[in-house]
């Protein structure tokens, strides 16, 4: 089925049986109308207002899709939030009063919510584009959450230095590192670049105190993980990415290895989300989800058995 396709018959079944509160928090009337106004304001204003989680967080105009999301029903991508967190009740694994790690955090799309309505005791947060991350800086001021979410302006990487950030036009979600001569033709930021086996000695990132990491940075999710050892010997589960088209055939094998190496069980979000059933898999099956080499677009669960 074509990417674009099997996320619209996923949006349209989730809204059909109201998974998740989805057609409750997106009446259609007040959905378009919050459209309406939020592209109106973008002739006009850099950045709007939007209610999320109980908070007033400020967000981009220029963005049409998370932004835009946020402004018109108050969260993001409802569908994936509620199917990580079944997933984790249904593995047995609370996330009560631990802190979640959100790599690639926007103006705190997750992080923000995670400490205001999912439950965790504290956030941190990375977010490399300088824009979208004195957006999050406001947005944790605004809402005195200065005790409960920290925040940094880095990329989280294989290794320390400095890399190229292409900035999405249209959707601050499609931000991604890329090689200098990349070819996408889209403006780019040289950004600081850390590891995150590198903040948890500096005491940054308190890998003992982690309840779940949310891995969300269009392509570098390997990177990430090469750089995070500690993270992949411990027992934190990991949501993140996995869209194929992205990864060129060597980046998809090392992630793919890195995968079946360290986790046990996989959760294919997309899937699940589609079928509204959760579905446990040994992660040895990682390879299979995007078998003859077709361009795969979901978000996984990566899990430890003990």
């Amino acid at each position: 089925m074509p990417l674009m396709l099997e996320a619209g018959a996923r949006l349209a079944l989730a809204y059909g049986r109201n998974q998740y509160g989805l057609r409750d928090n997106r009446p259609i009337g007040r959905f378009l109308a919050r459209t309406v106004s939020f592209l109106s304001a973008g002739r006009r204003h850099r950045h709007v207002v939007a209610d999320m989680a109980g908070l007033q967080v400020l967000v981009p105009t220029s963005d049409r899709t998370i932004a835009r999301s946020v402004y018109c029903s108050g969260d993001w991508d409802p569908l994936l939030v509620g199917t990580v967190f079944a997933a984790l009740r249904g593995f047995g694994h609370s996330i009560d009063a631990t802190v979640l790690l959100e790599v690639g955090a926007n103006f705190g799309v997750y992080s923000l919510p995670a400490v205001a309505e999912f439950g965790f005791a504290r956030a941190v947060a990375y977010e490399p584009d300088p824009a979208a991350f004195a957006l999050l800086e406001h947005n944790i001021e605004r809402n005195a959450l200065g005790d409960r979410v920290t925040a940094y302006h880095a990329a989280l990487s294989a290794q320390p230095g400095e890399l190229t950030l292409s900035l999405g036009a249209g959707n601050a979600g499609d931000n991604r590192i890329v090689d200098e001569d990349d070819g996408l033709r889209r403006p780019t930021v040289r950004v600081p670049a850390r590891t995150l086996d590198d903040e948890v000695a500096a005491g940054r990132i308190p890998l003992a105190d982690l309840g779940l990491v949310w891995l969300d940075v269009q392509g570098h999710e390997g990177e990430v993980l090469a750089g995070g050892r500690t993270l992949l010997e411990s027992n934190v589960p990991i949501v993140m990415e996995y869209s194929t088209g992205m990864l060129d055939d060597a980046a998809r094998e090392r992630l793919h290895d890195m995968i079946a190496t360290n986790f046990d069980v996989i959760v294919d979000l997309g899937w699940c989300s589609l079928t509204n059933r959760l579905r446990y898999q040994p992660s040895s099956v990682i390879g299979e989800l995007a078998g003859g080499r077709r361009n795969v677009e979901t978000d996984l669960l990566l899990l430890h058995a003990n």
